[in-house]
């Protein structure tokens, strides 16, 4: 008999139901820079592009915004079966994050505002911005 098992347990049962609510998703970001262009790169698993928005305001802000669904939210919407089949499915630990999120940063003054491109690939969504020509040569 181990008594901490079975605490776990207890715990488990009165935290299944709410557990996905209580871990908020904030993606993890680098931000590079290079002779030629800034990079903003996002680490975005399981979503697609489809589910990000990125907004560029006149005060020279991004925003990088979305949600990333819970495993669980997307199984109880597929027929009432998750995706092994099964119904009902208890989760016993979670460690990944889940919900809506939003990151916001300046954009530098020399960049190139009408050439921003966005790619997302593995899950990771990689911004790019050009530096005006000016600054390059420096």
């Amino acid at each position: 008999y181990n008594p901490f098992n079975s605490l776990e347990r207890k715990i488990e049962k009165v935290t299944d139901k709410d557990v996905f609510k209580l871990v908020d998703f904030c993606p993890k970001i680098n931000i590079i820079e290079d002779n030629d262009k800034y990079y903003i790169q996002a680490e975005l698993p399981g979503m697609t592009k489809n589910e990000i928005k990125i907004e560029i305001s006149k005060d020279r802000i991004i925003t990088i915004s979305g949600e990333r669904k819970s495993i669980k939210e997307s199984d109880n919407k597929k027929n009432g079966k998750n995706k092994y089949g099964k119904r009902n499915k208890k989760y016993s630990k979670v460690e990944c994050s889940y919900g809506k999120f939003e990151r916001s940063f300046n954009i530098p003054e020399n960049v190139d505002l009408n050439n921003i491109k966005a790619k997302m690939e593995n899950g990771v969504l990689e911004v790019t911005f050009d530096k005006i020509e000016s600054t390059k040569n420096k």
